[in-house]
């Protein structure tokens, strides 16, 4: 009996050691706790010493970074602004001299220049070796009332050249309170339109304009039949005088249309009350034969 009880106490003992289940305490083992990586240590490092000598020049590649990190965004790369080409106007020249109805001389780049308006063509007062024509000395007087004293700006053009064959500058002229001079002088019926030798870029405009002179009898178009006509017009006739017949859209009284008057034909200046047959307003301020 006392070997079977010893066996069985040695069976028992051997079982827990090897195959029975083991009793824990109430105690839970703490978690092993996991070491950070290196970049962990490095941001908590980093968050809990901001006082941290560091590089510059990574300090300056991550502060865009971080600020954009702060507003929660990411800056979007500006647009360049497209610049727009500026316009240049040129520059104003005084005018010196009237020469005639197409040709003047102006103070340009420190020189007196002698330009030939492009497109028009006025009755001779001053060529050499041919007379005075019909009507020229009218377009004379036009041009000096619409140019003298005022500052204009030349346009080339290049199909016509830069100089004609008297050395004259070739171009047309803008002036103020006018625009363009040449279209001016061809609506008054005091230029004809003129095509030296190839179109230039203004041709219809004038031909236009010319027309419009000869169907209602402007100027050259009335006594003269155009330019190239000899001086053999009668000559004005009395100044109008207060009392006689008056056209209705001139004050004081001016004649009727026809014939054609010139400013030198009436005392100036007039007022101009409803048409303007006669052209004196040449600047379209409501007065004419004023300078």
């Amino acid at each position: 009996m006392r070997v079977t009880a010893l066996t069985v106490v040695g069976f028992v003992l051997l079982a827990g050691c090897f195959g029975g289940s083991v009793e824990t305490t109430d105690t839970e083992i703490p978690p092993v706790a996991q070491r950070p990586t290196p970049s962990a240590d490095r941001d908590l490092d980093e968050a809990l010493s901001p006082e941290r000598e560091k590089s510059p020049q990574r300090e300056r590649e991550q502060q865009p970074r971080r600020r954009a990190q702060a507003e929660g965004i990411e800056r979007a790369p500006q647009a360049t602004a497209t610049r727009r080409p500026v316009r240049r106007l040129g520059a104003r020249h005084r005018v010196l001299d009237v020469v005639d109805g197409d040709t003047v001389k102006v103070a340009y780049r420190g020189a007196e220049v002698s330009v030939r308006v492009i497109g028009i063509d006025t009755p001779e007062t001053v060529h050499p070796s041919e007379p005075v024509e019909c009507g020229g000395p009218q377009a004379s007087a036009a041009a000096v009332r619409m140019l003298t004293g005022k500052r204009v700006r030349l346009v080339f053009d290049p199909s016509q050249g830069r100089t004609d064959a008297y050395d004259r500058t070739l171009a047309y002229l803008q002036a103020p309170g006018i625009g363009d001079f040449g279209l001016a002088m061809i609506r008054q019926g005091r230029a004809a339109e003129y095509t030296y030798d190839s179109a230039y870029a203004r041709q219809a405009r004038y031909q236009a304009a010319q027309r419009t002179a000869q169907g209602t009898g402007r100027g050259i178009w009335n006594r003269c039949g155009g330019v190239d006509t000899a001086l053999a017009q009668p000559a004005p006739e009395s100044r109008p005088r207060p009392g006689g017949d008056c056209d209705p859209g001139y004050d004081p009284c001016v004649p009727p249309y026809p014939p054609d008057l010139d400013c030198d034909d009436v005392d100036g200046p007039i007022r101009i009350t409803g048409d303007d047959p006669h052209g004196f307003d040449a600047d379209g301020d409501g007065v004419g034969c004023d300078s």
